[in-house]
């Protein structure tokens, strides 16, 4: 998980990531070993958000991630994220920005970290913070319930979804190549706040 925050008398950026290839096999593991007790109750039943592979249809899967994101929140007390066009456009320049530069950072292809934020004019006006997750898994692993449950289970991760500090959400996703995993589907949540 990474954060920004810019207001007219502060700037303050911290990143929250580690080794790259360490992270993307945290998330890898986290799906499969470590026990759900973070994610009890947070994850939507499938009959409230689909599952979607993001392979044949994108819209749909993206749809799914903003569902179980929100449902998250729902549980815990929270106002939902409003989709944001510009959110949206930013997390798949980010998620396009990995698979093809095949770097899974916060600053892939040497882009900082709020470059595509500022892009798509998400940053405009003073007052504004940004948060955002990035994951990728392959097969099963890459779906959006698989890739949902590893953020949950990760901290930083799951206070960017349960964060009271953002009110917007865009959803990126790719897929392909990525660090030598053919199939790889490459998800990004843009989170956003803007005064």
């Amino acid at each position: 998980m990474a954060s920004f925050s810019e207001d007219s008398h502060l700037r303050s950026q911290t990143i929250l990531a580690g080794c790259v290839s360490a992270l993307a096999v945290f998330v890898l593991i986290c799906v499969v070993m470590v026990p759900a007790a973070p994610a009890r109750g947070l994850i939507a039943p499938k009959a409230k958000c689909a599952n979607a592979s993001g392979f044949h249809h994108k819209a749909v899967a993206r749809k799914s991630m903003v569902c179980l994101t929100n449902y998250a929140r729902r549980k815990k007390g929270l106002k939902r994220y409003k989709g944001n066009p510009r959110l949206n456009r930013s997390a798949r320049a980010k998620a396009t920005d990995i698979r093809r530069c095949n770097d899974f950072s916060h600053t892939a292809c040497g882009h900082k970290f709020v470059f595509w934020f500022r892009k798509y004019g998400y940053t405009k006006k003073p007052g504004w913070s940004a948060g955002e997750n990035i994951a990728w898994g392959s097969g099963r692993l890459g779906s959006s319930r698989a890739i949902f449950r590893a953020w949950l289970k990760s901290p930083g991760h799951r206070a960017a979804i349960l964060s009271r500090g953002y009110v917007n959400l865009g959803v990126g996703l790719t897929h392909g190549k990525l660090l030598n995993a053919k199939g790889a589907r490459i998800w990004v949540q843009h989170f956003g706040r803007r005064n």
